[in-house]
């Protein structure tokens, strides 16, 4: 037995040398990663310092963080001491609009986002899963997730009317929303601006938050209203989130109308002092200072929107109603998103005269043969409504409230932007700017956030908010959803009055491991997937 045991060790021992030169030829031959990224600068997505490091990535993910990684991989790239951050997670947005259109989402991308949620405003297809089916099969570029729409479910179990729901249809409600938190939804978004959101009791929407919270979803609204009673809405949002047992948010927080200026103060302190007692209140921004909605929601009354677009052109129709509109329209162009001047509204699209994008009030009632005043610019709006509607952008918001809130810890960066085609109306330049512009205008020129602090902000920050765990740091192990950009070079493009411009200094992205953006040029990857939220984990059926 010793001597055959003597043997086996001699004999392994002889191997083990050509084991050992096999092994190397082999290393020599099969990379160790997929990707490396050399010499980056890592801002790693949760607020600390930077450091200098290389980055490993295997399959779909970060396969290792280093000081130096030495080790064979399919390509390298050298980042030269550009920033290597995780890609940025966008919470609002309306990509739900055009995803399928345009699949490649190049308006995004081409900033460095990598994850979009839709499904905002209290907007979204009811129910869910057919549309979520039609996008899995889909190939798309960025990962994609949904809110269900409280307005969407309200239009959809009690029209568009304005009055509370009964007991048989809050119970269908309850029933709307909890299938689509099983479908796959983040949360539940309102959009108390609108109709049918705005006749909404807060009691109601209280009942759906409490179904979406106990599936693990948040809340996330557009107030009633962001000028005279912002803080009274602000007040609504918290108590939902209270009531409802879920974190809520305050979705693109602004203050609008001159009058209103510096409430944003106020605002700020409700949150916090919400915070102070428990409550889950956090706020989401884009860094313009001009709003985008339809004309019609922006300038007319809610009561004159009631039961939708006939009804509506029926009051305009009657002559005493028409002017009750009017004196409505005029207060709203003179004290919130008009500004109190006709010139700044721009209109963004018109589907029955695409020959308006990008005109101003004033100047489209001028040429109507009227003088730009107040009144006669409120006569053009009804004009427009009549003909079909607009989506317009409304110039009404102070710097210096935009700048409060980005700073605000409890902040995030959203866009509430679309997937665009280029060349496509005047749309608002969030669409195409958002992301660079907070790194180019608020860190580099500005230095409103540093640059650590505004990547927490558009990636690990609203990763937690969701509930993406996956995603929004960099650590070995979770997606390899990266952007690689030039913190001295990096810039937004997109003006208002040129709005279709990508933006520069963002050479590479990657999405599962993908590089979709490969020196500032889109790659015929398609890596992107359907996400799904806690609901739908939580749910046996699924």
């Amino acid at each position: 037995m010793r001597t055959a045991l003597a043997f086996r060790v001699v004999a392994a021992l002889a191997i083990a040398p050509v084991a050992v030169a096999v092994a190397a030829v082999l290393l020599a031959q099969e990379p160790s990663y997929d990707l490396v990224i050399r010499n980056g600068r890592i801002v790693d997505g949760t607020g600390n310092p930077w450091y200098q490091s290389d980055v490993a990535v295997r399959g779909a993910v970060i396969a290792r963080i280093a000081r130096h990684i030495e080790a064979p991989a399919g390509r390298t790239i050298d980042a030269g001491g550009a920033v290597v951050a995780p890609g940025f997670i966008d919470l609002h947005t309306h990509a739900i609009d055009s995803i399928l259109e345009v699949p490649t989402a190049d308006n995004y991308v081409r900033q460095g986002v990598t994850t979009l949620i839709s499904g905002p405003d209290g907007r979204s297809p009811v129910p869910l899963r057919p549309v979520l089916d039609r996008i899995a099969a889909t190939p798309i570029v960025p990962d994609f997730g949904m809110f269900v729409g409280q307005g969407s479910v309200r239009e959809a179990v009690v029209g568009l009317n304005n009055r509370p729901g009964s007991s048989a249809e809050l119970d269908e409600m309850r029933d709307v929303v909890r299938q689509a938190m099983a479908d796959g939804a983040f949360g539940l978004s309102t959009g108390l601006f609108y109709v049918p959101g705005t006749f909404t009791p807060t009691a109601e929407i209280v009942e759906l938050a409490r179904v979406a919270g106990s599936l693990g979803g948040i809340h996330i609204s557009h107030m009633r209203d962001e000028a005279s009673r912002v803080l009274e809405s602000v007040r609504e949002t918290i108590e939902i989130g209270a009531k409802g047992a879920l974190p809520t948010q305050i979705t693109h927080h602004k203050v609008i109308g001159q009058a209103n200026w510096g409430r944003s103060v106020e605002t700020l302190r409700l949150v916090d002092e919400a915070r102070a007692r428990g409550v889950d209140a956090t706020i989401d921004v884009y860094p313009y200072t001009a709003s985008s909605t339809n004309v019609a929601s922006a300038l007319l009354p809610a009561w004159a929107l009631e039961g939708g677009v006939e009804p509506t052109l029926g009051r305009l129709r009657d002559a005493a109603t028409r002017a009750r509109i009017k004196t409505e329209a005029v207060r709203l162009l003179r004290d919130e998103r008009g500004g109190g001047d006709p010139q700044n509204v721009q209109l963004a699209r018109c589907d029955w005269d695409m020959s308006l994008a990008g005109r101003r009030l004033g100047d489209l009632t001028r040429e109507r043969g009227l003088t730009p005043s107040l009144e006669n610019a409120a006569e053009t709006v009804l004009w427009i409504v009549e003909r079909g509607n607009c989506s317009a952008v409304f110039h009404a918001i102070d710097e210096q409230d935009l700048q409060r809130i980005l700073r605000h810890p409890a902040s995030m960066i959203a866009s509430d932007g679309d997937i665009q085609m280029v060349g496509r109306g005047s749309p608002h330049p969030r669409s195409y700017g958002t992301f660079v512009r907070v790194l180019a205008r608020y860190v580099r020129d500005l230095h409103v956030l540093a640059l650590e602090d505004a990547v927490l902000k558009m990636s690990g920050f609203p990763a937690q908010r969701v509930g993406l765990t996956d995603r929004g740091v960099l650590r070995e192990g979770l997606k390899a959803d990266l952007v690689v950009f030039d913190p001295e070079r990096v810039r937004d493009q997109a003006t208002f009055e040129r709005p279709h411009q990508y933006p520069e200094g963002v050479s590479y992205v990657l999405v599962s491991g993908q590089v979709v953006v490969d020196r500032s040029q889109l790659t015929s990857a398609r890596p992107g997937r359907v996400l799904f939220g806690a609901g739908r984990r939580r749910t046996p059926a699924n």
